[in-house]
């Protein structure tokens, strides 16, 4: 029986998922904003699913982090009474479980020890599934938090074979037969999570009276705390006994932030001995996560790393201050679920406490944002279609044998860059860059780091993504504090490069970094020598190097991208290795998650493949294009959509100026003559007529496929770019003007 009280919009949908799952629907998907309560509308719908079939057994599936499982079922055990519940192990010794709950933690049992994993052991969880099946028991799964770890809940289902599955989350990546739409509206409407969320409310103000001078993460949390004892004081007017709690969350792998923050705590009054702030960095709960929950906990702030991203509840946390990762992480929109929930479930008609507040100087929260709300595809597993291969094909697939990463040239890469930063900005032809100079150039100069952030009220998390209100923030570098921020610009220059960071830090250094001292140094004189005659930009200190790397972090991948692709220097070579190649029996491919597929597209080699794929961004416009037009000419028997990356899909080695690396063509076509053409995507002409290729080594692949094709006479191939409802074609030379029609030709005058 159940004894909760559900709110209008909870019970529309639980009847609307009983009324659906009667359907031919296997797997059904509750999508409901983080502190609707998904967890008491799942108890409500199984109390009524059990009573019309009681001859089924649930299995309630949750990820580890913060002992889900177990919070879970004690809100079971608290809303209905009557339905035994357990945990995985006395579902295994459970002789009838059916008409009964039972909580798995499915990251805990992924371990080949874990006896419930065993095979052919007497009493082990796969032999537990096909007990039930014998029994004619149906096992009916509920997968919390879906979006998380997927690999072994995957292979649970797969090896329990329910009769039906119910995914729950609040940022699903799955797509199902029939989707319970919940939103936040709904959810607002109903008192249980807060009217908006308010992104660095008075941090403008702040910067411009002078309050603070610069963007220092620590001035955030006076600025919670603030909001914290003004909410304070909102509740004790309304004779509330509520303790708002103030999250503080770090980049992972940073202990000298934390210890950072918690010397600032102290110095507000907040150290060790005030017992006001606990801390939470791993998976499992802490002993003391009853008094963080409770409504009158005694602690006013919580510093975590990931922990409490998913599936944590406590309702008095109001305030979220998210430090800086220095520009790699993705915002996870879980974590801003954590402060919307209300306290007791309903408004209090108070703009303070009906808000939620974010803080933050992380200017990348927004892209990682758009990540986690935006994301319309999710991976699908297709099947290359039955009995299909190409017996004697002949392709032979590309792999080096090492990496020519370990072998650059260091010295060639210093004056390849060196000659294209003189080339743009040295007026003087001096062989030198003043800081006039590049500041014409718009590079940045100075000891402070630059940067942007935002202030703005949004009401859902989704329209975070579209905050716009911006100002300008900047403080004074710490080559301690900001370590992090500067490692992560260096890290972006290596990758745009293509180079390993020691190369790409020695070739920086060289160019623009404090001129190296023999005494205070391990460099040879040789070595100092070759510094100082190659030094572009002089007299910097290293504070100045290492501002001027972060804030022009932009501009100089873009230098060391074009030169990796136009220029070439003489590297060792690692040796490159043929391999035999067929398409892969099985492959994954992104599809949209609520567009059902209109047509099978069936010249694909796998089955079942949907025009539900061929949609931006998910796939290019020319690779739209290019796949319709594979479907509509009588010529083409087959195409094959090739993966990106991986041992088993299709590569040649192709070369950059420090590097050589794998390119993985977009698609293998046969043609009913028997010709196999290899044929690259590549964007064509915007709505500007400028040139809307991105790969900046589009000429370097596209003279690797010209030199494997010379290498193997078997293969026809091609680049291809679509403009309008034209897609042309060049197996000659790469120009970036696709109108050039001496090299650009109608792909239907070529492959034929």
């Amino acid at each position: 029986m159940f004894k909760g009280k559900l709110k209008q919009f909870q019970e529309k949908h639980v009847k609307n998922i009983i009324d659906n799952i009667d359907e031919n629907y296997h797997e059904l998907l509750l999508d409901a904003p983080t502190g609707s309560g998904k967890t008491v509308m799942m108890c409500k719908f199984i109390d009524d699913y059990l009573e019309k079939y009681k001859e089924t057994v649930v299995l309630w599936l949750s990820p580890g982090t913060g002992g889900l499982e177990t919070q879970s079922q004690e809100s079971f055990d608290e809303f209905v009474s009557g339905i035994d519940s357990g945990d995985v192990y006395d579902f295994i010794k459970e002789s009838d479980p059916s008409f009964k709950v039972f909580f798995i933690n499915w990251e805990k049992i992924d371990k080949k020890s874990n006896v419930v994993l065993r095979e052919n052991e007497k009493n082990d969880l796969y032999s537990k599934f096909k007990y039930c099946h014998n029994k004619n028991i149906d096992i009916l799964f509920i997968v919390d938090e879906e979006h998380r770890n997927q690999e072994t809940a995957k292979d649970l289902i797969s090896r329990a074979d329910p009769y039906k599955v119910i995914r729950i989350s609040a940022t699903p990546v799955t797509t199902v037969e029939f989707k319970e739409h919940i939103k936040d509206e709904e959810v607002i409407e109903a008192g249980l999570i807060s009217r908006e969320i308010s992104v660095n409310e008075g941090i403008s103000e702040a910067m411009e009276t002078g309050e603070i001078s610069e963007d220092n993460d620590l001035f955030l949390i006076e600025k919670a705390d603030e909001k914290r004892k003004q909410i304070i004081e909102e509740y004790k007017k309304l004779n509330v006994d509520i303790r708002p709690l103030v999250l503080i969350q770090f980049p992972n792998g940073k202990p000298e932030y934390i210890e950072r923050v918690k010397h600032k705590l102290e110095l507000m009054g907040y150290g060790d001995s005030s017992g006001l702030v606990t801390e939470w960095y791993t998976g499992d709960h802490p002993d003391n996560v009853e008094e963080i929950k409770k409504l009158n906990g005694q602690y006013a702030f919580l510093l975590f790393k990931q922990a409490i991203a998913t599936g944590w509840n406590c309702p008095r946390a109001k305030v979220l201050v998210k430090l800086r990762e220095g520009g790699t992480e993705q915002f996870n929109v879980q974590t801003i679920g954590r402060i919307r929930r209300m306290p007791e479930r309903k408004h209090y008609d108070n703009e303070i406490l009906d808000n939620c507040y974010l803080y933050t100087f992380d200017n990348k929260f927004k892209t990682g944002l758009t990540n986690s709300v935006s994301s319309s595809f999710y991976e699908y597993l297709y099947k290359r279609k039955y009995n299909f291969w190409i017996p004697g094909m002949g392709i032979k697939k590309e792999v080096m044998d090492g990496y020519d990463q370990t072998a650059v040239n260091q010295a060639k890469v210093v004056e390849i860059i060196r000659n294209r930063m003189l080339k743009e900005a040295d007026v003087d032809e001096d062989g030198r860059l003043s800081k006039e100079e590049l500041m014409k150039k718009d590079y940045v100069f100075g000891t402070k780091l630059l940067s942007t952030s935002y202030e703005q009220v949004c009401k859902t998390t989704r329209d975070l993504v579209k905050v716009s209100n911006s100002f300008n923030i900047a403080h004074e570098i710490n080559l301690h504090d900001d370590g992090f921020i500067i490692r992560e610009a260096k890290r972006q220059i290596a990758r745009a490069g293509n180079i390993t960071e020691n190369v790409s830090n020695n070739v920086l250094r060289i160019l623009f970094g404090p001129t190296a001292n023999k005494t205070l140094s391990i460099f040879s004189d040789d070595d100092i020598s070759f510094e100082r005659k190659n030094k572009v930009v002089v007299d910097l200190s290293l504070k100045e190097f290492d501002a001027f790397i972060v804030n022009n972090c932009d501009k100089l991948m873009k230098v060391f991208q074009e030169a990796n692709a136009n220029e070439y220097i003489i590297i060792k070579k690692a040796n490159i290795i043929e391999k035999d190649w067929n398409i892969p029996e099985n492959q994954y491919y992104k599809r949209h998650k609520l567009v059902a597929h209109n047509v099978f597209l069936n010249k694909n080699a796998f089955a079942d493949y949907g025009d539900n794929i061929l949609m931006q961004p998910n796939r290019s416009y020319t690779e739209i294009k290019f796949e319709v037009w594979c479907e509509n000419n009588p010529n083409v028997e087959w195409y094959y959509k090739n993966g990106d990356k991986g041992d088993n899909y299709f590569s040649i080695v192709y070369e950059m100026a420090f590097a050589r690396a794998n390119f993985y063509p977009d698609y293998i076509v046969k043609m009913m003559n028997g010709d196999i053409w290899i044929i690259e995507a590549k964007g064509g002409i915007d709505e500007h007529g400028d040139s809307n290729n991105i790969d900046s080594y589009a000429k370097n692949k596209f003279d690797a496929l010209k030199e494997y094709a010379k290498r193997h006479e078997n293969i026809k191939w091609g680049f291809a770019r679509a403009v309008g409802q034209f897609i042309y074609f060049s197996n000659t030379n790469w120009d970036e003007n696709v109108y050039n029609n001496a090299v650009w030709k109608n792909i239907n005058d070529i492959v034929k």
